[in-house]
């Protein structure tokens, strides 16, 4: 199938390659079809691209990949919305902000992650509840130290 996009043109995307989430995203309750594509000069960072709004594409990220002792305890209820009979069956994603300005100070939305029943392409973004992450976890705390740095130093440069 042809899928219009802002950023990538048109593009041929298998059927088999949509992602459905059958009740939206928070904020896009009514874009239903994705798919991924990665970004292009990173190693782990894709875009979640909509099939049917050309302009909306978010990034995402594996979480494990940055947050080693990062843990997701689904509940039972969306367990089995997502069709999720076995842990090896899905893949969980977290979406990122980049400022423009700044992308040392990329944060990730550790508390809603994006779940993926890869047998089925079926998802849903998961409100972890009483969960002790943010929406705003840096990817490079290195960046965060250098910030703490500069303001102890009164805003100057380390």
């Amino acid at each position: 199938m042809k899928v219009k996009t802002t950023r990538f043109g048109i593009l041929e995307i298998e059927a088999k390659k949509i992602i459905t989430f059958p009740t939206g995203l928070p904020g896009f309750e009514k874009l239903r079809r994705f798919f991924m594509l990665p970004a292009e000069g990173t190693e782990h960072i894709q875009w979640l691209q909509s099939v049917d709004k050309p302009e909306t594409a978010l990034l995402v990220i594996d979480p494990f990949q940055y947050f080693a002792d990062y843990s997701v305890d689904l509940p039972e209820p969306d367990l089995e919305e997502l069709g999720l009979a076995k842990p090896s069956d899905a893949l969980v994603l977290t979406t990122i902000t980049v400022p423009q300005k700044k992308p040392g100070s990329a944060t990730a939305n550790l508390v809603a992650p994006i779940v993926i029943n890869t047998r089925h392409n079926k998802s849903k973004q998961v409100i972890l509840n009483g969960s002790p992450y943010t929406t705003k976890h840096h990817l490079f705390p290195q960046h965060k130290e250098t910030k703490q740095q500069e303001k102890a130093c009164g805003g100057e440069g380390v």
